[in-house]
């Protein structure tokens, strides 16, 4: 994984997609970070609005500690996250 691949970062509070910046001395930084969500009753994902309850909406950076593991994202979701944080809209 290099700089400015869209990678997963889960850790013990739940899994965010992102702009990888830096993964170093035990720390990941992701710009555009979003956090997933699931509905169990149908298996949709989805975007937060942001990271946390009380944080703020559509955060332009974040750094994890505490990962469990950092993997490629796989297309559906880089190109998921490419329109939620661009604009863009992506042929399908």
């Amino acid at each position: 994984m290099k700089k400015g691949d869209i990678v997963t970062v889960v850790t013990i509070s739940g899994e965010y997609v992102g702009k990888l910046v830096s993964m170093e001395d035990a720390m990941v930084e992701l710009k555009d970070p979003r956090m997933i969500l699931s509905n169990p009753n149908d298996g949709s994902m989805g975007f937060a609005k942001g990271l946390a309850a009380t944080g703020v909406e559509n955060p332009t950076s974040a750094i994890f500690q505490q990962v469990v593991f950092v993997v490629p994202s796989n297309e559906k979701v880089a190109n998921a996250h490419l329109e939620a944080t661009s604009g863009l809209v992506l042929a399908k």
